[in-house]
């Protein structure tokens, strides 16, 4: 028996990276996992490791942006499985460049995944949580969403009006029992991303999001209080919520 028995999660950017390691970590404590990505090779590559498995996880190929795209798969979900009880807003890209050089279709294309991208999501299965009393929604965000990084003109823009997000929706839907949080890895980070971002220093202090995974499901077990926080998604996993949640 898992944790999240009977629980439906819909996890974005799940095709590689922090994604995949929280779509399987929920399928393994018992959640039906629906997992989104963009790129069918990597869904193709989750499907296979979810079933080795025997793990409840399909997948959904869309691009988050896409509103159209979004409302039906949302449509579609809820008809099968009436209300999804954990939403995590994973998908994401950066692009580091110095402003001067960052067009303007990419910082568009870094807005429009990792901010439009998570407004469309959460919009679009709101409705029923509100309705029955109870969700949880994690939206993935950075310390690229409190403070300033150089190169990143884009993508802290995206992040900061991520929190921005999260603390409206926490407000909106207060004494509901939906709950809005954040998270921050909260450690350095092996994915896709980060190796072709970073350099070769941070790569030698990198861990992998199996082990931060793991703090998603105490995030969706915990209790509405935690709605508005913004956690350190490592402290979750290894010593609990309470020990996670940082002041913005």
């Amino acid at each position: 028996m898992g944790r999240l028995d009977d629980r439906v999660a819909v996890v974005t950017g799940a095709g590689v990276g922090l994604g995949r390691a929280v779509a399987v970590t929920l399928a393994a404590e018992g959640a039906h996992v629906i997992a989104v990505s963009i790129v069918p090779s990597e869904l193709d590559e989750l499907h296979a490791i979810a079933t080795a498995r025997g793990l409840a996880v399909e997948t959904a190929l869309a691009d988050v942006a896409d509103a159209r795209r979004t409302q039906e798969l949302a449509d579609d979900i809820h008809r099968r499985f009436s209300v999804v009880d954990v939403l995590v807003n994973n998908a994401g890209i950066i692009i580091v460049k110095p402003i001067e050089e960052t067009a303007v279709d990419e910082y568009d294309r870094v807005l429009a995944t990792n901010l439009r991208g998570p407004f469309l999501f959460c919009r679009a299965f709101l409705r029923p949580m509100r309705r029955r009393g109870a969700g949880t929604i994690i939206n993935v965000s950075s310390e690229s969403g409190i403070k300033g990084f150089a190169g990143e003109s884009a993508y802290c823009p995206s992040k900061f009006g991520l929190e921005g997000l999260t603390r409206t929706l926490a407000v909106e839907l207060a004494g509901t029992g939906v709950r809005v949080v954040s998270v921050t890895p909260g450690a350095p980070m092996r994915t896709p991303m980060s190796e072709t971002t970073y350099d070769e220093d941070m790569r030698t202090r990198w861990i992998e999001p199996e082990l931060i995974a793991p703090g998603f499901v105490e995030l969706a077990l915990a209790d509405e209080s935690i709605s508005g926080g913004r956690f350190n998604a490592y402290r979750v996993a290894v010593a609990g919520v309470d020990a996670g949640r940082q002041i913005v």
